[in-house]
C-alpha cells in the first residue's frame, strides 16, 4: 500500500494534472504526500558560445533567468501547498537547486511513488512532448513512475497491464498491485507476441498472478510484430481504461522496443492515460 509519494511541480500544463492526481491518490490511500520544485541551475549557467567580451553578458543573462525562474517556481509552489490546503491533504513543498532528474530521484528515496507530468522539464517550456527529466528518471530511478499527460483522467477507470512474462514487466505487475494502485479497478492483463499461442501462454501468467490474489482480471491475447504501440495504445481505447501498466528494460526482442526503441517514443508522447512504469 502506498504510504507516501513525491510530485514534480513545474509550470508545465501536465504539472497540474500530475498534482490532482497525486492528491486523488493521497485521499484514497491516507498518504504522505510531498510536492518537489527544482531551479535548474545548471541548465541556466550552462556553457554557451558568446563573442569576445560577452561573458558579462551572460552572467547578466543568467541571473536575470535564474531570478525569473525562482519566482515562477515560489508561486507554483505555493499554488500547490493552497490547492492541497483546500483539498484536505496534509503535504510537504520541497523547493532545490540542481539537476531536476537528480533532485526528484534523491527526494524519491524517502518515498514509495515519483508522479510527474509527461512535459515536465523546469524550464518554462510548455508544449514539449517528453521532458527530459521525465526519460532520465524512467531510465536510472529505482522507485516506480506514474507519467500523467495532460488532460489525463483521474485514478477510477480500468487498468491495461502490459506482460510479455519478462522480469521487469512482473516486477511491474507485482509493484502496481502491492501498492493498491488496482483495487476496485477493471483489470486487463494484455500480451502481445509474434506467436500466438505464445501469446495466449503470457496472458494466461500474468492473469494468474491477480487471481492467486483473489483479483478478477479479463485476458487479451494478440499476435502481432510491428505496430505495438499502436496495438497497445488501441487495447488501451477500446477498454476505456483509465491507466498502462508496463515494465522497463525488458528482454524479449518484440518488448525491448518499448523502452528503447521508438516504441516507447510513441507510448510516451501519444498515450492519453497515466502510465505506471518501473524496472
Amino acid at each position: 500500500m502506498i504510504k507516501s509519494m513525491v510530485v514534480a511541480v513545474d509550470t508545465s500544463e501536465s504539472s497540474v494534472r500530475a498534482q490532482a492526481y497525486a492528491v486523488t491518490l493521497a485521499k484514497r490511500y491516507n498518504a504522505e504526500l510531498t510536492g518537489i520544485a527544482v531551479l535548474d541551475t545548471p541548465w541556466v549557467t550552462r556553457p554557451m558560445a558568446m563573442p569576445i567580451g560577452g561573458g558579462h553578458y551572460k552572467d547578466h543573462r543568467d541571473e536575470k533567468m535564474l531570478a525569473k525562474q525562482r519566482s515562477e517556481l515560489d508561486k507554483r509552489i505555493s499554488e500547490f501547498r493552497d490547492y492541497c490546503r483546500k483539498e484536505g491533504v496534509p503535504a510537504r513543498a520541497v523547493e532545490v537547486e540542481g539537476v531536476p532528474a537528480e533532485q526528484i530521484a534523491h527526494e524519491a528515496d524517502r518515498h514509495d511513488l515519483i508522479i510527474i507530468g509527461r512535459d515536465t522539464n523546469f524550464h518554462g517550456v510548455n508544449g514539449q512532448d517528453i521532458g527530459d527529466e521525465v526519460e532520465q528518471l524512467l531510465r536510472d530511478n529505482p522507485r516506480p513512475v506514474i507519467m500523467i499527460p495532460p488532460n489525463a483522467p483521474l485514478p477510477g477507470k480500468g487498468v491495461v497491464v502490459s506482460f510479455d512474462g519478462s522480469i521487469p514487466a512482473s516486477r511491474a505487475m507485482q509493484m502496481f498491485h502491492l501498492m493498491g494502485l488496482g483495487k476496485g479497478e477493471r483489470i486487463h492483463v494484455l500480451s502481445i507476441d509474434e506467436d500466438d499461442d505464445k501469446a495466449q501462454l503470457l496472458a494466461a501468467r500474468g492473469a494468474a498472478y491477480f487471481e492467486s490474489h483473489g483479483v478478477s482480471v479479463t485476458k487479451h491475447a494478440l499476435q502481432a510484430s510491428s505496430e505495438i504501440a499502436q496495438t497497445i495504445l488501441n487495447t488501451v481505447e477500446s477498454m476505456n481504461a483509465g491507466m498502462l501498466v508496463m515494465g522497463a528494460f525488458s528482454n524479449r526482442s518484440l518488448w525491448r522496443q518499448l523502452i528503447v526503441g521508438s516504441v516507447t517514443k510513441q507510448l510516451l508522447r501519444a498515450c492519453p492515460v497515466p502510465i505506471f512504469i518501473h524496472h
